[in-house]
């Protein structure tokens, strides 16, 4: 694969965890077994002021294991949503962003003939599509986590491996060096810390991003880095999302429901 100039690498780079369009991913999730709720507060890195708040739920239904995360402003009024469905694999689900800010949306689904990941910049904007290669496997938005859980007992202190990571931005994947650092206390929590960076010799020029996993339940606690939410300039935040898994509880079908169809009309400036 060709490396792009640098802006263009960075810009995708800045996309990485952005960390499901079509009919089945537009339906509203009907669970089949118990639904779990946490939530996550997103801190700007520079004066540490909240940003914002991330609501999770994750459950389980027809099409297997999924993920709804609606993104809020302080005051509690949501201006993005994220649905994600493993679809087979955990660490490469279907998935859909829309931001109500804009009308930005990106994402992968299933196809008849395999995987397509998308990107719409704006509401006005028009939608770019491409097919993803899966060969080898891509990991997907969330389905990092699931990655860092089966590579938990074989990457040490200091080792690393590289990963293809799907960009929606670029319509395809860039490789990604994963690398165990020093464990630490996160949250008053022993735990294991990874740290994402570009693959290759330009990825030293860029922004990387550091995880954080509780010791022993592998549970998420601190994301460190470019997140998935643009800022009011139209740049991606560099964030300090914290999770604490002690306040995680269970919730209803409801709640899931009115997760899923509330109104995106937060409109908090961000950072």
């Amino acid at each position: 694969m060709t490396i792009a100039p640098l802006p263009a690498t960075r810009a995708a780079a800045l996309t990485l965890l952005l960390a499901c369009a079509g009919t089945a991913l537009a339906d509203t999730p009907t669970p089949i077994g118990g639904i779990r709720q946490l939530e996550g507060s997103a801190y700007a890195t520079g004066d540490g002021h909240l940003m914002y708040r991330e609501s999770h739920w994750l459950f389980d239904d027809a099409q297997g294991p999924g993920r709804l995360v609606l993104y809020r402003c302080p005051d509690g009024r949501p201006f993005a949503r994220k649905l994600l469905h493993e679809d087979g694999n955990a660490q490469a689900p279907d998935f859909e962003l829309v931001d109500g800010r804009t009308g930005y949306r990106e994402g992968v689904l299933h196809t008849g003939d395999g995987r397509v990941v998308f990107v719409r910049k704006s509401a006005a904007a028009s939608e770019r599509s491409a097919p993803l290669d899966t060969t080898p496997l891509p990991v997907i938005d969330a389905g990092f986590d699931a990655w860092i859980r089966s590579h938990w007992d074989r990457l040490g202190r200091g080792d690393s491996d590289t990963v293809p990571f799907v960009i929606p931005s670029r319509l395809g994947t860039l490789k990604f060096s994963v690398k165990r650092i020093d464990d630490a206390t996160v949250e008053g929590r022993p735990a294991r810390q990874y740290r994402l960076s570009l693959a290759g010799w330009i990825g030293f020029a860029l922004p990387h991003i550091d995880v954080a996993y509780d010791e022993r339940s592998r549970a998420l606690l601190r994301f460190v880095g470019i997140a998935n939410i643009h800022a009011s300039d139209g740049d991606n935040v560099r964030a300090r999302i914290v999770f604490d898994p002690t306040q995680e509880r269970m919730a209803t079908p409801t709640e899931l429901a009115q997760a899923r169809q509330a109104p995106l009309d937060g409109h908090c400036p961000i950072p």
